[in-house]
């Protein structure tokens, strides 16, 4: 029992220092330990064809209400050893607990602490005037609209996937093989997996998620078809072992607009276009507008129905859910939380810089 709650602070210990060092946790622990683990570990886990970390999920849900449950019991024992049942049950569910912080530091967590992406590509980040956002602006405008020429429109005029979401799901793992770096591109062979609770992720207004326990990406089976396609390459890069959200997000982007795959260029160019013109409009909402009046219209309406689609979502419980997720992030050294998705832009005018 000890020993559990040792390791718990060692695991604590080595990952503050991991993030004074970002360079060796990079090389030893990003480059070699962690491939190690994700290509084994990935690969068994990926022999199954629904999502196991769903599954557990449920399981755990099932085992705190049992702990909750033991631990309550104790209150009915003798008055000689209730203090004693109730710490004893109380520490096995400690246990529990430092038990899977430790397999989150060692399996995947240490990945926040690896060196930015930006120095593997050799990308000079800088801060943006308004004026190169608008020029980037104008050039994911130039690409989404001559992408959105080459996809397949439901009957509404809405952009739908020429393929089964499977073919997405499974696609992801090519794209990576063919158009990624070796530094992106680790050797897991897997597949982003549906989650097949209906609205479980909707109702956290999340589009994905990433299992460290079971080295799984899963996505919202639920959500719009636009940026399905993106956010398959999206989780994908955290199972490469890219934990943070705005290099996640950039990898996306930059894997998706050089295959050849119509729906993959389209959704990864909306995507990131969605990013700067939030950005955009925080700095000149006048730029703003007379940006998105080049949007095609196709390319409009898409962005409103997904807009749509989210609103019925936003609760006291999503809002809730994103707050945990904010404290998750700055946990993980990730100080401006939510707002770290928007950093991709930094990544992409300096990609852009150098290209």
């Amino acid at each position: 029992m000890a020993s559990v709650l040792l390791s718990a602070a060692v695991c604590y210990v080595i990952y503050r220092l991991a993030f004074t060092f970002p360079a060796l946790t990079e090389h030893l622990y990003s480059r070699r330990i962690y491939p190690f683990l994700a290509r084994n570990l990935g690969r068994l886990t990926g022999s199954f064809s629904f999502s196991l970390a769903e599954v557990l999920l449920y399981l755990f849900a099932a085992g705190v209400l049992f702990f909750l449950g033991y631990i309550f019991c104790a209150f009915f024992k003798p008055k000689g050893s209730k203090f004693y049942h109730i710490a004893k049950r109380f520490l096995s569910f400690l246990i529990l607990l430092c038990t899977l912080y430790n397999m989150f530091i060692l399996f995947w967590g240490l990945n926040y602490a690896r060196q930015p992406l930006a120095d593997s590509m050799h990308l000079e980040i800088q801060e943006y005037s308004k004026e190169e956002l608008v020029a980037l602006c104008d050039s994911l405008i130039e690409r989404t609209n001559a992408a959105r020429k080459n996809i397949s429109e439901s009957s509404d005029g809405l952009f739908t996937l020429s393929h089964s979401k499977e073919y997405y799901q499974e696609a992801v793992g090519e794209i990576y093989d063919s158009y990624a770096p070796d530094y992106i591109n680790i050797g897991v062979k897997s597949r982003v997996k549906g989650v097949m609770t209906k609205n479980m992720l909707s109702s956290t207004l999340t589009y994905g998620i990433f299992s460290p326990f079971t080295y799984e990406a899963n996505i919202n089976l639920q959500m719009p078809d636009l940026y399905f396609p993106a956010i398959c390459l999206h989780e994908f890069s955290h199972l490469q072992g890219f934990a943070r959200e705005d290099e996640a997000n950039f990898i996306a982007w930059y894997l998706g607009f050089q295959c050849d795959d119509p729906d993959f260029v389209y959704s990864a160019n909306a995507y990131a276009l969605q990013y700067a013109l939030n950005a955009l409009y925080s700095v000149s909402p006048e730029d703003y507008w007379l940006a998105y009046e080049k949007l095609e219209d196709g390319v409009k309406r898409d962005y409103q129905q997904n807009a749509q689609y989210w609103e019925q979502f936003e609760t006291d419980f999503s809002q809730k859910s994103q707050d945990t997720y904010e404290k998750y992030l700055a946990y993980n050294g990730v100080e401006d939380g939510l707002q770290s998705y928007g950093r991709m832009l930094d990544l992409m005018l300096a990609f852009e810089k150098q290209k």
